[in-house]
């Protein structure tokens, strides 16, 4: 199984050379706030609502501070808006508050906060701080289970099934490489099994024939 989930890994990376995360920022703050921001909504409508929301509040300091009713218009174009503006609020005063105004970069601290899973905090673990994790987006889960790398439906088991299966050095790679096949090709409702590159190890396609 370890060697086929390296033949996916380097199909995959030859396919999507610039598999990336897609939300934009600048420092650990900024990535922990768009992440939760992103839940049920797609990144490009986050990148617009952040660039103008760090814009107006660029610190936990500021954030903290701003009414929730300030906070809340920014973040308006977004589903469930008032509850990610209260989230994001109590977010950054948690961190002045606990951590002096900085992100920590361990899970069991970033968990205890707002708002805020294991899989946002391995986002931010995996793309601010470059510390090896898997986050498990409904992409990454979808095509895991497709290509039979995991039968588990929970994340956190999808998680623990990757991390044995992948060295811990392509952890980071490996979820975005995954990401981007679920989002570009291997999408939910209507997944492009003949372009996909590795149809071949993939028994999804039988079931769609």
């Amino acid at each position: 199984m370890e060697e086929r989930t390296g033949v996916i890994l380097h199909r995959l990376e030859e396919r999507f050379p610039d598999a990336r995360l897609l939300l934009e920022f600048r420092n650990p703050f900024e990535l922990l706030i768009a992440t939760i921001l992103a839940a049920q909504a797609r990144d490009e409508k986050v990148n617009e609502v952040t660039r103008k929301l760090f814009s107006a509040f660029p610190t936990p300091q500021d954030l903290a501070e701003a009414p929730e009713e300030e906070v809340a218009k920014f973040v308006q174009p977004l589903n469930y808006a008032r509850k990610k503006a209260a989230f994001i609020k109590k977010v950054s005063q948690e961190l002045v508050a606990r951590f002096g105004g900085e992100v920590p970069a361990s899970l069991e601290e970033l968990v205890q906060l707002p708002g805020v899973g294991r899989k946002t905090a391995n986002v931010v673990l995996a793309n601010a701080f470059g510390i090896p994790a898997i986050p498990v987006d409904t992409h990454v889960g979808r095509v895991a289970q497709r290509i039979g790398l995991t039968r588990a439906q929970n994340p956190d088991r999808i998680e623990e099934d990757l991390r044995k299966l992948i060295p811990e050095s392509q952890w980071i790679r490996a979820s975005h490489l995954l990401g981007f096949l679920g989002r570009f090709i291997c999408q939910a409702k209507r997944p492009s099994c003949r372009a996909c590159p590795i149809t071949d190890l993939c028994a999804y396609l039988e079931k769609t024939l």
